[in-house]
């Protein structure tokens, strides 16, 4: 596999592979380091380390939609938190527990966290049973860390319900001694801002978009030597690389899906590389509120 030195060495028998697996390898998820992304997992991996007190920091993790919140956190608890079975006491250690919340909603939250643990409840449970339960096995695995994404979805209620949720929210990260990672678009900072007990324990850390500097042009390099092409693109060209941070605004999510519709096209047109008609051809893939039109 010498011909594919615009690879990593782990991908380049991939670009021999038929046009369907190489799509394939594509269309798969898979992570690409950057220096922010660095910076983040360090700071959360220090809360995770950080000794009990009675008033634990928490972090709220804000960045906008499809810029790669979730991925970071994802890999977050890949590289921290991945859970296994004590040999003395068999029972299942956790140290990181991520859920999602949709709503203003206490039993809700306590669902979703047992959800986690596949424990047995019944729907008649009230909210202190269910508390009950979910604090036990969070005691009962060790828990360190309680990470909330879809944070910003507790603006979707009442005043009353989302200052319920918060309460609880203070109670376990009091009860356990745990910090709290709560992440959501930038709209989740006027969440915490209503409550200033809740202020003072959530400090900020905000996922900012890219720019075009040297970082963004180490990203598409990085982007480049894991696609399966069988020819090199040079993506990080200042008139390639300035078209395609002009298509996806800087917003990670969109560099990923214009670069990986852009790849496959590569390979469907046998061109084998991203040229600058092609990367055009896809200008209409830029961040949307709503939902993107696709062009035909």
């Amino acid at each position: 596999m010498d011909q594919f030195q615009h690879i990593i060495p782990k991908f380049r028998e991939v670009a021999a592979q038929p046009d369907e697996d190489r799509i394939q390898f594509i269309k798969t998820k898979r992570w690409i380091n950057y220096p922010v992304a660095d910076q983040v997992i360090a700071h959360l991996h220090d809360l995770l380390q950080h000794p009990k007190q009675a008033r634990m920091p928490s972090v709220l993790f804000v960045g906008d939609s499809n810029n790669g919140k979730t991925s970071l956190i994802e890999r977050f608890c890949s590289l921290y938190g991945e859970s296994y079975t004590c040999e003395d006491t068999e029972l299942l250690i956790k140290p990181i527990v991520m859920t999602e919340i949709s709503a203003p909603n206490v039993k809700d939250l306590y669902l979703s966290i047992l959800e986690q643990f596949w424990a047995p409840h019944k729907p008649t449970y009230t909210v202190a049973q269910l508390r009950h339960v979910a604090l036990h096995h969070l005691m009962q695995s060790k828990t360190k860390m309680l990470i909330l994404d879809e944070f910003h979805t507790l603006n979707n209620g009442s005043a009353i319900k989302r200052n319920e949720a918060l309460a609880e929210l203070k109670m376990i990260s009091n009860k356990l001694r745990i910090p709290i990672v709560a992440c959501g678009i930038p709209k989740a900072a006027t969440i915490i801002s209503q409550d200033a007990q809740i202020q003072s324990r959530f400090s900020v850390l905000r996922l900012p978009t890219w720019e075009k500097n040297r970082d963004f042009v180490a990203l598409l390099k990085a982007f480049e030597k894991m696609l399966p092409l069988k020819q090199p693109s040079q993506l990080a060209s200042k008139e390639l690389g300035s078209k395609i941070f002009n298509i996806s605004k800087g917003n990670l999510g969109n560099i990923h899906g214009l670069l990986q519709k852009c790849a496959i096209k590569a390979i469907t047109s046998g061109v084998e590389q991203i040229d600058m008609e092609i990367v055009e051809s896809f200008s209409w893939y830029t961040p949307t509120e709503g939902p993107r039109e696709i062009e035909l």
